[in-house]
């Protein structure tokens, strides 16, 4: 992992990058904040696995991976450790008028996480969730479909759920009591970056926590990777099929 150090000049978003051997530099906020940067997801994923290496070639292990970009990170475990891959699908409940702000998060089977401070706040009332909340259950639907995949079967399993960072930690947490209605033996959340509250929350709801860093500086998950491409349900159909033609 390289490291970077971003300091606010100003209120802009703009972000300048300075390379200094394997370090890179980003002008973006008024105090200093040293954190890792990941290459790519790929990446993030691989030291993921170096983390969970216990758990190489084991049969009972299922890795399930939130779409999409979670199942990027989630198939380079798979491959590092030779376990199967899954995917757990779930998706955030925006905020009204902000898609990147998440009030809350819907996972298959119908399982919800909201968040407390928003839930009775205007525009976020009653309502709204419960549109927001069956509209969300029909496109998991409809990715599970997509995806040419069902809900995962994780009785007696040790379901490892990943994703490419928590910002909120509502979505895995949502994926976390979804996968937990399974009765699994073991819930395992992996991430490589999150938020400090929100590793503190999902950690209070799983049997393990593995993450690779918990900023004191949190914006987005995508400024702690240096490529973080959106990537389409094609893409994820593409890494269930690599991970199948191999057996995983």
């Amino acid at each position: 992992m390289c490291y970077a150090k971003y300091k606010l000049l100003s209120e802009a978003s703009t972000r300048v990058e300075v390379k200094a051997g394997s370090s890179t530099k980003f002008i973006f906020a008024s105090q200093d904040y040293t954190y890792g940067v990941f290459n790519d997801r790929i990446e993030s994923g691989k030291q993921l696995a170096a983390k969970l290496s216990k758990y190489k070639g084991k049969k009972d292990v299922l890795v399930l991976g939130i779409p999409r970009g979670g199942v990027e990170v989630a198939y380079a475990i798979s491959m590092e450790l030779g376990t199967k891959l899954g995917v757990a699908v779930a998706k955030k409940i925006p905020f009204p008028g902000n898609s990147e702000l998440a009030v809350g998060a819907v996972a298959f089977g119908g399982v919800v996480s909201l968040e407390d401070s928003f839930v009775f706040s205007q525009g976020t009332g009653k309502d709204y969730i419960d549109s927001e909340v069956k509209r969300l259950a029909a496109e998991i639907k409809r990715r599970y479909l997509a995806y040419n995949a069902d809900f995962p079967d994780v009785k007696n399993k040790i379901a490892v759920v990943v994703d490419d960072g928590m910002a909120t930690g509502h979505t895995v947490l949502a994926a976390v009591r979804a996968v937990k209605k399974g009765k699994p033996k073991k819930i395992i959340v992996a991430v490589p970056v999150s938020s400090r509250q929100a590793a503190e929350m999902v950690r209070a709801e799983c049997d393990e926590l593995v993450c690779l860093d918990t900023p004191d500086y949190f914006m987005a998950v995508g400024e702690f990777y240096r490529n973080f491409p959106q990537l389409s349900d094609d893409d994820v159909v593409d890494y269930i099929k690599k991970c199948k033609s191999i057996g995983l």
